[in-house]
């Protein structure tokens, strides 16, 4: 047998793998307490990925994204920009929202 025949395929193959393109999808979870927390929408930001969502009644949220690496994470009406991290392993990030006169507040818990 011509180990030619045998080689020449593999290597093509083993090119067209490691030339895919990455196919994940990290997680984030986590709670909005607070008053003001629940049903808050927001959206996660990758570069020029991004993902929407919404806290739930309770407050809690999870998001899962196409993206990998340092990201942020932003809350309706919350002027801020949260960095976040996204990583093979689920993440969870709490944060407590509360409103100083108009003006909502994010401190992470």
């Amino acid at each position: 047998m011509d180990i030619r025949r045998l080689v020449a395929p593999t290597s093509l193959a083993g090119i067209c793998i490691a030339m895919a393109p990455a196919a994940f999808a990290e997680t984030i979870y986590g709670t909005l307490s607070g008053p003001e927390g629940p049903n808050r929408k927001l959206m996660v930001v990758c570069g020029n990925v991004a993902q929407n969502g919404q806290a739930d009644k309770s407050g809690s949220y999870r998001l899962t994204v196409k993206a990998r690496g340092r990201c942020v994470l932003r809350i309706q009406d919350v002027q801020q920009d949260l960095p976040i991290v996204l990583y093979e392993q689920p993440t969870r990030y709490d944060y407590e929202v509360t409103k100083v006169g108009n003006v909502f507040r994010v401190e992470g818990r």
